[in-house]
This record gives structure tokens, C-alpha cells and sequence, in this order.
């Protein structure tokens, strides 16, 4: 079965993807970490974005696939931060997001969009 979805749709799906992108990779000061600097929290080495076509939904699932990045850490994506509203902004394209966070599974943020 193929879904498809309006040009507004892919817009909104594409920036929640690179916000929740973004939010892994910025530093704890909202910017993006210095390599030289060892006391700053390093991004993940790579990204898993998994999409999931489900009857009247998608699913897009990011995580860290060495389960070693904590979200929580990164005021970048805070959205009482000057500098973050990352998570705010996919909140508002997306009709469910949650975020999950432990030491085994490192920080999971799985969003669902609605068609229709």
C-alpha cells in the first residue's frame, strides 16, 4: 500500500527529522561541540533514523545506535533555553512525540505524524 502525502506533509516531516537530527549533535552550550574541548559532551558518531508506514500514520524513530548520547545533557534542544527550541518546534509538526532516556537505551525520540 502507498501513502502518500502532500508536499506541507513532507515539509513538516523533514524539519522535525533535522531538529531531532540537530538536538543530538549541538553541545551543552546550543552550539555545536568542539572537538578539542574534553569536558564537553560529544555528539553520537552516527544517527538511526528508522520511518515506519503504518495504516494512517508514519512513525520516524532516532535514536543513537551505540545507546551512548543522553539528551537530557544538551540545553541546545531545552526549549527554557535561549538557544534551543528543537523540541518545541517538532512537538508543533508532528501530532505525537516521545522522548525516552536510560542508560541501556541511550535517547530515543520517536515521532508520529497522522495522515488525513
Amino acid at each position: 500500500m502507498r501513502e502518500s502525502l502532500d508536499e506541507e506533509t513532507v515539509a513538516d516531516l523533514k524539519l522535525a527529522v533535522t531538529e531531532a537530527c540537530t538536538c543530538y549533535l549541538w553541545g551543552p552550550d546550543g552550539s555545536p561541540p568542539s572537538q578539542d574541548d574534553a569536558d564537553t559532551v560529544q555528539p553520537p558518531r552516527s544517527l538511526r533514523v528508522d520511518f515506519n508506514v503504518m495504516p494512517g500514520a508514519w512513525e520516524i524513530v532516532i535514536s543513537d545506535p551505540d545507546r551512548q548520547h543522553h539528551m537530557s545533557c544538551h540545553p541546545g534542544c531545552d526549549p527554557s533555553s535561549e538557544s534551543g527550541l528543537g523540541l518545541t518546534i517538532i512537538k508543533a509538526l508532528v501530532d505525537t512525540m516521545e522522548q525516552t532516556d536510560t542508560e541501556a537505551e541511550g535517547c530515543v525520540l520517536r515521532l508520529v505524524k497522522r495522515l488525513g
